[in-house]
């Protein structure tokens, strides 16, 4: 028998947090709910997953109101890190929140490979 759905995605965010740097990963439905997660105790999973995707929707409905085309990827720098949003496929969300110096270039590199692969698990039947 093969490996679960879950399996998959906990392989996934493994993979994002073995990159360095990276203090919490997950995959949200762009509904804000919670689909897979790794974050540390300090960090609410659910509540971090809600707030992900309030802003992938309000960055969407800017792009559409501007019609500057579909969101690829949101950064957003505070003074405790970044957080990195990236569409994994039309129903869900790839996220990870940084350490505040955290190599960005790497991080959205293995990001943008691994949202498709979250993408591809989500529709696997």
């Amino acid at each position: 028998m093969g490996k679960t759905k879950k399996e998959l995605l906990d392989e996934v965010l493994a993979g994002i947090l073995h990159v360095g740097q990276i203090k919490a990963c997950g995959v949200v439905s762009k509904e804000g709910l919670l689909i897979d997660s790794r974050t540390p105790p300090d960090v609410d999973a659910r509540i971090f997953s809600a707030l992900c995707s309030t802003i992938m929707g309000a960055a969407e409905a800017a792009s559409g109101q501007l019609n500057t085309g579909l969101v690829s990827q949101i950064s957003v720098k505070t003074g405790k890190g970044t957080i990195v949003l990236l569409p994994a496929g039309s129903k869900a969300i790839l996220t990870a929140l940084t350490e505040p110096e955290a190599q960005l270039g790497l991080i959205l590199f293995e990001m943008e490979s691994r949202a498709s692969q979250v993408n591809k698990i989500l529709n696997k039947v």
